[in-house]
C-alpha cells in the first residue's frame, strides 16, 4: 500500500538525535540568530529557536565545531514546518537541506 511505501521511504533517512547550538541568518541578510539543532537526517533538521520563522523562509545556518580538524558545517535550508512550544517560549522548526557548503 502507499502508506507502507511512504513509511519505508521515510525510514531511508536515519535521524540522529543532537543537541547542538547553531546560528542562522536569513538568506542575503547579515543579522545572526541563535538556535539549537535537535535532530538531523539525510534530508533535513529539526531546530528550536526563539524567533518565529515562516514556512518558505530560506536560511543559511551554521553548525560550529569545537575541533580544529574540521570546519563548521554551513547549509542552505528552507523552512517546511513551524510549531509553537508555548511552555518554553520557543518554536520547533523543521527545515529541508537544500545545499551543504564544505
Amino acid at each position: 500500500s502507499s502508506v507502507e511505501r511512504s513509511f519505508d521511504e521515510k525510514r531511508n533517512f536515519i535521524r540522529m538525535r543532537m543537541d547542538t547550538m547553531i546560528t542562522y541568518t536569513y538568506r542575503n541578510k547579515t543579522e545572526r540568530y541563535d538556535g539549537r539543532c535537535i535532530n538531523l537526517s539525510g534530508a533535513g533538521m529539526l531546530l528550536q529557536t526563539d524567533k518565529k520563522l515562516k514556512i518558505g523562509d530560506n536560511l543559511q545556518l551554521t553548525v560550529p565545531t569545537d575541533s580544529a580538524d574540521y570546519s563548521s558545517l554551513s547549509a542552505s535550508v528552507e523552512v517546511m514546518r513551524v510549531s509553537a512550544m508555548p511552555d518554553q517560549h520557543k518554536f520547533e522548526v523543521g527545515v529541508v537541506i537544500k545545499q551543504i557548503k564544505g
